[in-house]
């Protein structure tokens, strides 16, 4: 009896001083502990994401997450998680005791060591959510307490649903359904058997043990999963030996990505980093851009393909490595395969555009053989290489080929083009640059924006980067302001030469046209759209180029570094500008005079529901009521000028320097300017009522570009291609308003006077009511001809 009462009494002791000890415990620990509310107001760890306006997905930067529902959790991966987990999950309240106490005796047996964990789903929970590292048992009692306390706040669903969500798989994955994407670009629903108790073995160790970095060591874990799953009855024998024998099919599957506009991705990107700092890349930022996905698709294409045929229109510069290490032993034994430097090539070389690497195998006489980088043999025939005559300059290319053998030999490492049939022709990565931005005329929202032949070949972005001299699409800007000083568009100019005086050496000036062509009295109309230099130099004179600086500066330029000399006339001198800044300005003339703000982000918000970011830009309309929730943009020139000034730069499409694109595309409502600039610089800006597109082509270091190239050649012609595919049927699209105090009248086409209505060369011209031209001497006052405008033309 002495000895029962002595262990009674010394059990008693134990647990009081067992209950002693956890209560000093807690009363240490607990005001170190975090509040439970930082536990169950978790943001979860996604990655920024760049959308365009109808939600396709253009880039994602940071870790890679996808939240998913506790119901969208497959059954198969929570039985494979809570069987080699924490089995007794749904049963213990945060801490299973069985499995410390399981534990506790190995720690003694051991001597220190253990061979299984202790922590339960809510404690691994805990840790991952404080990512606190201190001292083993003091971080473990923390654990404890915290997944107690967590316990009483979520339902073991919610739980569940947040662990699965945020645990990290490696390879910059968190959660199941990110790590899914990541390694079997399948959903989590989708997987096997054993796909499933792969990804279920990887939070142990999530970088030494996924499938990428520790191949052996996952496939150890992936099997213990599964004898645990067998074990608890999970999966029969059956499912438990097919999944047991199924080799790892892992890899590391790239975004999704829907809309690689990586020059806009890359603009995105560095202001939400400037706004938001590096921690923008895990908060779950989505940023909605104004990109129309459609017409940044065709951007893209359009840019690759005139880029291309500016390329080979100027020559071959030949292969971009000749006669590579391992060609002579390739053609002395070819049955041994391929050198490995022949593949350790093709590995490191990109596909840049569409211009893919390839290896020459074989030249015949009708055709060569290449090895391409996925390792399969393709040929090119003669009629996709004859093109190629040697580069020698810009302007000057060598003889013509006559077979392949001219062009190329085995070992040369090449680019190849895929066309529409599947096959291939020989091609090269263009050196000429472009850009080309596109946008919404009435409140300056971004369509389509590329800077570039290729952003992984080059990352600068012409587009909003490039100042560069605009050439002749300078001269409606200034145009507008001489119409806005009294000038109209029947106003005669003398298109002669002219001297101008020269500097301190006493040299003199003489401009010229393009050609040497002069023309006489031309009036003001004929002569823009025709882009006659002098008469541009002639109406900066008139103007003075102060007056010219003053009203250029209300499309939003910083005219500070521009010339005040003549050199305003030609848009050249230390004239720059992007293409993003020229297409705004043309902006003004589609939208009848206002001026706006180009932009890229329409809304960012966060998967946690933050409402961070919306635009309410201002916006070209005639009343505020009319604007509705946004501000009324600035009007920069009269509705009156701005509709002259339309109808002129649609005789330029009819008439003038860019009536390729009327007849290509075959629409009367076009708009547009060409520019080219001391043999540097080749532009087209040009629009309709509903899309103002700007597109630049030129060589990153200004050299020549050639002189047969100008804005009416490769910048038009990307233009056309891109406008054919991003505008509306003409029958859909708007049409310019007549503003009020426009008339038209009849004129005699060489003085610009009213005409005698029985001339029957006399044209119509429009005008501002109160710039109406007097009459020829003989033109009594009772006949003048003067009627409204019905409509554009």
């Amino acid at each position: 009896m002495r000895i029962l009462k002595f262990f009674l009494w010394s059990a008693f002791a134990g647990a009081s001083g067992l209950a002693l000890l956890l209560s000093a415990a807690f009363l240490y620990l607990n005001p170190q502990v975090p509040a439970t509310e930082t536990l169950t107001n978790v943001k979860l760890r996604a990655p920024l994401r760049i959308y365009t306006a109808d939600d396709r997905l253009i880039q994602e930067f940071g870790e890679r997450l996808t939240p998913i529902t506790y119901d969208e959790i497959p059954p198969l991966f929570l039985q494979a998680l809570l069987n080699t987990e924490d089995k007794r999950f749904f049963e213990h309240q945060g801490i299973d005791f069985i499995t410390l106490v399981n534990a506790s005796w190995q720690l003694v047996r051991n001597r220190g060591a253990i061979n299984t964990g202790a922590s339960t789903i809510t404690m691994q929970l805990v840790k991952n959510i404080t990512g606190d590292s201190e001292v083993r048992f003091i971080r473990k009692f923390k654990e404890m307490l915290l997944a107690l306390k967590l316990e009483q706040q979520l339902s073991k669903q919610e739980i569940l649903t947040l662990y699965v969500n945020i645990i990290p798989f490696g390879k910059h994955a968190f959660g199941i359904q990110a790590a899914a994407n990541t390694y079997y670009d399948k959903n989590v629903d989708e997987l096997s058997l054993a796909q499933t108790a792969m990804l279920a073995g990887i939070p142990k160790a999530p970088e030494a043990s996924n499938p990428i970095n520790g191949p052996a060591r996952a496939l150890a874990r992936r099997n213990l999963v599964l004898l645990r799953m067998l074990e608890q009855n999970s999966i029969d024998q059956e499912a438990y030996g097919a999944a047991l024998a199924e080799p790892i099919t892992a890899k590391v599957y790239g975004r999704d990505i829907e809309v690689p506009a990586l020059y806009v991705a890359e603009t995105v990107r560095k202001r939400i980093l400037t706004d938001f700092g590096r921690n923008a890349y895990n908060d779950g930022m989505v940023v909605h851009t104004t990109l129309d996905a459609d017409r940044q698709l065709a951007a893209e294409r359009a840019m690759v393909s005139k880029l291309n045929e500016y390329d080979r229109r100027h020559g071959y510069r030949g292969p971009e490595y000749r006669r590579i290490v391992g060609t002579g032993e390739f053609l002395a034994a070819p049955e041994y395969g391929y050198p490995p430097n022949w593949l350790d090539t093709l590995d490191r070389l990109e596909v840049i555009g569409n211009q893919h690497p390839a290896i020459v195998v074989a030249v015949n006489d009708e055709d060569i053989v290449v090895l391409t980088r996925g390792l399969t043999r393709e040929t090119v025939p003669w009629t996709g290489m004859e093109w190629a005559r040697p580069y020698l300059d810009v302007n000057t290319r060598g003889l013509r080929p006559t077979n392949p053998a001219d062009v190329v030999e085995v070992g040369d490492v090449i680019r190849i083009e895929q066309q529409e049939d599947d096959s291939w022709i020989l091609g090269q990565v263009p050196a000429i640059a472009g850009a080309l931005v596109s946008l919404d005329p009435d409140n300056g929202a971004i369509r389509a924006m590329v800077g570039g032949y290729d952003f992984n070949a080059q990352q600068y972005n012409h587009a909003t980067q490039a100042r560069r001299q605009p050439g002749s699409s300078f001269k409606p800007l200034f145009y507008a302001g001489a119409l806005e000083d009294g000038l109209t568009a029947a106003s005669i100019y003398n298109d002669a030469p002219i001297v101008l005086p020269g500097g301190e050496l006493e040299e003199v000036y003489r401009p010229k046209n393009s050609g040497d062509v002069f023309h006489g009295n031309i009036r003001l109309r004929e002569a823009l759209y025709r882009s006659i230099n002098l008469v541009s130099l002639r109406v900066v004179l008139d103007m003075g180029p102060d007056k010219v600086l003053d009203f250029v500066s209300r499309f939003g330029f910083d005219t500070g570094t521009f010339p005040a000399d003549v050199q305003l006339a030609f848009g050249g001198g230390t004239i720059g500008l992007t293409p993003v800044e020229v297409a705004a300005a043309y902006a003004a003339f589609a939208n009848g005079g206002y001026r706006v703000e180009p932009f890229l982000i329409s809304s960012i918000t966060s998967i946690n529901n933050d409402d961070m970011f919306h635009i309410e830009p201002p916006t070209a309309c005639e009343t505020i009521e009319a604007c509705g929730e946004f501000p009324q943009a600035e009007r920069i020139m009269d509705a009156r000028v701005a509709y002259v000034m339309d109808s002129i730069l649609a005789d330029v499409i009819i008439r003038g320097t860019g009536r390729k694109a009327y007849r290509a595309l075959n629409r009367s409502d076009l708009r547009g300017k060409t520019g080219t600039t001391n043999d540097a610089d080749i532009w087209f800006s040009g629009y309709t009522r509903d899309l103002v597109t700007t597109t630049w082509a030129g060589f990153s270091d200004n050299t020549p570009v050639g002189d047969r190239e100008w804005g009416s050649t490769t910048p038009l012609d990307t233009w056309i291609e891109y406008m054919a595919n991003a505008l509306p049927p003409e029958g859909e699209s708007r049409q310019s308003l007549i503003p009020s105090g426009i008339v038209r009248v009849r004129i005699d086409p060489d003085t610009g006077l009213r005409a005698d209505p029985e001339d029957p060369d006399a044209i119509f011209e429009i005008f501002r009511e109160e710039t109406v031209p007097a009459p020829a001497p003989a033109l009594a006052r009772k006949d003048r001809i003067e009627e409204p405008v019905k409509q554009i033309f």
